[in-house]
């Protein structure tokens, strides 16, 4: 059998992205000896993980996003990459701009054309949910395969038709609790022993509602002082965030790190993840904060099926007073070992990869029978 020659089509990997977790985490992991996958992405921006694909033997495409000004430019160069590169599948992770590369992936004969859904929403902006709506019938159209993360994302984007749910898997024993990574990140960023860390990872867009999540532990901070807040990640609303912070008068209380690589190590620093974004597709971040057996608050946009284990709540996205209340209550915890429970649920990217590489292969099979 042929090396069969597979292309994800991410918007980035940036580290603290969802997407690109889930994309690497799958990639480190597929069986390399018949499998070939190589990367499109639409940020002009070096990553860690860029070494790493490399060494694998595998390329990283750039082309970038679509503008008002250059989609002429973008379409031309999305239609001369498929002229001039062949693939047997096309992975594609991102919605708007998915529409023009599944349209010249079919165009060009590419046999699998998996179109991917990841979130609940198709953008914040009133302008751009217009216009993702539109390009969303034409991805749909032009694919032939369609997955998501979960039931939740998979109904909003598919509608009626029919998909697979693909978990969101990790790499377990890496997220598991370990009681010495936490004494030394804590002492590394100088937490007290009685301190609870509330934390927070993802890209800082208003997506992730990190403005809400800095007035909420504002008014925690105001009647417990024994908390602090480690935000993880970065992105447009990073000014607006640390303006916020110095308003508040929390720069203090409120750590941020921006591209670490060991978000790992972080979450055993942590004591609750707290995410009250707006929407989302199902967060990788809430399966590896689970895996590290930490309490998370989500909101009630979150859909239910990221509930792992009985150390989950989801809250009003509204309400304030809610969310202080659950954190006001909140003290440091034993933290046990998650494996067994997190592998019978499905996230074991171990075995998740095994399943998903005998996908690609009966798809190819099917589609060139």
């Amino acid at each position: 059998m042929k090396k069969i020659r597979i292309l994800y089509i991410v918007p980035s990997l940036r580290v603290c992205n969802g997407i690109a977790s889930y994309a690497m985490n799958y990639f480190r992991n597929i069986q390399k000896d018949n499998i070939q996958i190589d990367f499109v992405i639409g940020a002009d921006e070096e990553s860690i993980y860029f070494e790493e694909i490399k060494k694998q033997g595998s390329k990283i495409f750039y082309i970038p996003k679509m503008g008002i000004k250059n989609i002429s430019t973008v379409k031309t160069q999305i239609k001369n990459f498929f002229q001039e590169n062949k693939y047997d599948i096309v992975h594609c992770h991102v919605l708007n701009m998915g529409a023009f590369y599944l349209y010249y992936a079919k165009k060009y004969n590419v046999p699998v054309r998996i179109l991917h859904s990841h979130a609940t929403k198709y953008a914040d902006k009133v302008i751009n949910n217009i216009r993702n709506l539109l390009l969303a019938k034409m991805a749909i159209k032009c694919a032939n395969v369609y997955f998501a993360c979960s039931k939740m994302a998979g109904d909003f984007l598919f509608k009626k038709r029919k998909y697979e749910v693909i978990n969101n898997a990790i790499d377990v024993e890496k997220f598991l609790y370990n009681e010495d990574t936490r004494i030394k990140i804590r002492k590394q960023e100088n937490i007290k022993n009685d301190e609870i860390v509330i934390g927070n990872i993802g890209r800082f867009v208003a997506q992730k509602n990190i403005l809400f999540l800095i007035e909420i532990f504002n008014k925690l901070i105001n009647e417990k002082q024994n908390y602090k807040l480690m935000l993880i990640g970065s992105g447009p609303l990073e000014e607006e965030i640390i303006k916020k912070i110095y308003e508040c008068k929390l720069e203090e209380k409120i750590i941020i790190k921006k591209s670490i690589t060991n978000v790992n190590e972080y979450l055993q620093a942590l004591d609750i993840l707290a995410m009250p974004s707006l929407y989302e597709g199902l967060p990788v971040v809430g399966i590896e904060a689970q895996t590290a057996d930490l309490k998370c608050l989500f909101s009630e946009t979150i859909t239910k099926e990221v509930k792992i284990t009985d150390k989950v709540k989801f809250l009003p996205i509204k309400d304030k007073e809610c969310w202080v209340v659950q954190l006001k209550n909140e003290h440091i915890n034993e933290r046990y070992d998650t494996r067994e429970i997190i592998a019978s649920k499905g996230y074991d990217i171990d075995t998740e990869s095994k399943k998903i590489c005998e996908k690609y292969i009966n798809l190819y099979t099917e589609m060139n029978s």
